[in-house]
């Protein structure tokens, strides 16, 4: 008898492996984070996302979204089940191939090019982030300090700051200056993704002098130093309503 289940099991596992690999589109379909991209093995993820772009959606209905800010438009998608891949037919973040091998799972989606230059892993996501910040119009106003942290530590009482404010305005132009009534003006631009405020000098320069990260509903920016010893200082500002 035990020889008997011995042998229907062998049967049974024989036959699963017997059968060829192929990825569905419902493995696909869904919300799914950017958890690595690596470029010949190199870990490059920073290169290519930023905290609103490290997500993609597929839509049932063949469409795919790139990015918490994306409105999805006419970029569609298809899966070669037999061929196990994926084509994304407008391109994607990653040099615009359109064609990625694929191996899926129910909470992960391995990509890679034909020339097995990039390797992407994707995490299935049930819910995507909410974005404070979700188009540029919302930057426009004036910016107030309201934290300090030193090496990731609130320090706002201690640290020796004046109180200084930001005014983003519609114009493209900034007003930086503080209640001893200094003041500096220039222009300002945000990236595509909305996570970052650059701030030039020049309207047509091309490099910023500064920038501020964008998370939330804050906007900050860390003291440059010359010295590894020095620490961390980041300057936090929130909107005055």
């Amino acid at each position: 008898m035990r020889s008997r289940y011995q042998l229907l099991i062998f049967v049974i596992i024989s036959g699963l492996s017997a059968c060829k690999y192929t990825t569905p589109p419902e493995m696909l379909t869904g919300k799914w984070y950017v958890a690595s991209v690596k470029a010949n093995g190199h870990e490059m993820i920073n290169e290519y996302l930023d905290n609103n772009t490290r997500y993609l959606v597929f839509n049932e209905e063949g469409t795919y979204q790139v990015g918490l800010l994306d409105s999805v438009s006419e970029k569609a998608w298809m899966i070669k089940p037999d061929k196990n891949e994926l084509v994304m037919m407008q391109g994607s973040p990653f040099d615009d191939i359109k064609t990625w091998k694929v191996k899926a799972s129910d909470e992960l989606i391995y990509l890679t090019d034909k020339k097995n230059h990039f390797n992407i892993t994707l995490n299935r996501k049930r819910e995507l982030p909410k974005v404070e910040i979700a188009e540029e119009n919302a930057l426009i106003g004036k910016w107030v300090v309201d934290k300090i942290t030193v090496n990731g530590y609130n320090n706002t009482d201690k640290y020796a700051f004046p109180k200084r404010w930001i005014v983003l305005a519609e114009n493209g132009r900034f007003y930086n200056g503080s209640e001893k009534g200094d003041q500096n003006v220039g222009f300002w631009r945000a990236n595509s993704s909305l996570t970052k405020v650059n701030f030039y000098d020049n309207k047509d320069r091309e490099e910023s002098f500064i920038t501020f990260n964008i998370v939330n509903n804050t906007i900050w920016y860390e003291k440059q130093n010359d010295s590894y010893d020095q620490p961390k200082v980041r300057i936090f500002f929130k909107k005055l309503d």
